[in-house]
């Protein structure tokens, strides 16, 4: 009896030789089983899936000097089954909430959440920023990509929005193996500290006509400062948004910052005040287009990592002011970089030679990748330029702004997005 017992174990060892000894049976012990993992909660799942957790797990503060330190990064798991696809989201920002992909319905896979290190919670206890990298982010989506491997067996689809999808990408180029499929949607792959593109593309998006109501857009609600201040000020009040930078030079930049915002989140152009119309209509319209907290001291801690990135290896774009310079007070330059948003980090400089090379990395790499983006998307500008690849699709949304995603797309778009989904997910 007991040589029957031990031959049947061998062979469940054989089926199962991934399987962690005490023959984990159940996404909650195989949590608990992970030595990466400092805690986790059970939470009430969406419903395709039958369980859902947050999960912090440990990640060295530097990979290459574990001995310097940790710190807690915050993951989402929602399961579906051990053996369908897992999506792996790598947020650019932070990550307070679970949710379920787009991406994620599409295939009926599992879904892991990830918090990008430096934002929200995930945050270490002494904020060392030389350790907020593009190459250390990706090492901690490496090391969760590994853990979770141990578990489930199906294929893994990573996927990011905007900086959520830059990032993806560079874990791809970093790691091309992790993952079999990477879908970033409306992401920039900047190659400038203040990429030049980002410039040209406002010459050129719509039409003359929609750039000309723009621009007289901005033209009268900086001559009518005087009158529009009192709601601007009154708003920032009600929110509880203060500037560092004084509220006259806020309010310019949040004109300055219109035209960006306009394209990327596709305004349309008939709800845009004509000159003349009350300084509450043009204040109504402003205030709707620019983000008066983007600029605010309460929102600056939440957002300085992204700028710290942005003007150490990612890369923006600046504002070019010398058509409003009549009509700016507070704002005497020509072109106006957003580096003061940056932490005070006196040596921050631009690592030009970093985008070039994870380029080249995913040149080399040429992983299986559909990159989608929105044509009136000023993001659109620096995303990825697929020549030089032959596994990555480009699927651009005509008149399409950052809201693009697969299920908005034309038919005929969406439907070369699934099929190729399909196939890869087969082969």
């Amino acid at each position: 009896m007991l040589k029957r017992i031990q031959t049947i174990f061998l062979f469940v060892l054989l089926i199962f030789p991934g399987t962690p000894s005490g023959a984990v049976t159940s996404p909650g012990d195989f949590i608990n089983s992970c030595d990466a993992v400092l805690s986790s909660k059970e939470i009430n799942p969406d419903s395709m899936f039958s369980d859902a957790w947050l999960i912090w797990v440990k990640q060295p503060v530097d990979h290459h000097h574990p001995e310097k330190g940790f710190f807690k990064q915050r993951v989402w798991l929602s399961h579906k089954s051990q053996t369908a696809p897992v999506v792996f989201v790598t947020e650019g920002y932070m990550a307070p909430n679970n949710y379920t992909a787009e991406l994620t319905k599409i295939v009926e896979g599992n879904q892991i959440i990830v918090e990008h290190r430096y934002f929200d919670k995930s945050v270490p206890d002494s904020v060392g920023w030389e350790y907020l990298t593009i190459e250390q982010a990706a090492m901690d989506h490496h090391r969760i990509v590994e853990m979770f491997k141990e578990y489930y067996s199906g294929k893994w689809i990573s996927t990011g929005i905007s900086k959520g999808g830059q990032t993806a990408m560079i874990h791809r180029a970093l790691f091309p193996d992790d993952v079999d499929i990477t879908v970033p949607y409306v992401a920039p792959f900047n190659l400038e500290k203040e990429d030049r593109r980002l410039i040209e593309f406002f010459e050129n998006v719509g039409t003359e006509e929609q750039r000309r109501r723009i621009r007289e857009f901005q033209k009268e609600v900086l001559k009518r400062q005087d009158e529009l201040m009192p709601y601007f000020k009154k708003l920032a009040n009600r929110k509880g948004f203060t500037y560092r930078m004084g509220d006259e030079k806020a309010f310019e930049l949040a004109v300055l910052e219109y035209p960006f915002s306009f394209w990327q989140w596709g305004v349309p152009v008939e709800e845009i005040p004509e000159p003349g119309a009350s300084a509450e209509k043009l204040f109504c319209h402003l205030s709707n287009g620019s983000d008066f907290g983007y600029f605010s001291d309460q929102q600056w801690d939440q957002i300085g990592p992204f700028f710290y990135q942005a003007y150490r290896e990612l890369g923006y774009y600046p504002y070019l002011a010398t058509p409003l310079k009549p009509w700016l007070n507070e704002i005497k330059e020509d072109t106006v970089s957003n580096r003061f948003m940056a932490p005070g980090v006196s040596n921050l400089v631009f690592e030009e030679k970093t985008p070039l090379r994870i380029l080249e990395k995913l040149k080399n790499a040429d992983p299986r990748m559909i990159v989608i983006t929105g044509e009136n998307d000023p993001w659109s500008a620096t995303a990825l330029n697929t020549k030089g690849f032959t596994n990555v699709i480009k699927i651009e949304k005509p008149g399409g702004s950052h809201r693009t995603r697969i299920n908005n797309l034309p038919d005929s778009l969406r439907q070369v997005v699934i099929n190729q989904l399909d196939d890869w997910l087969r082969n």
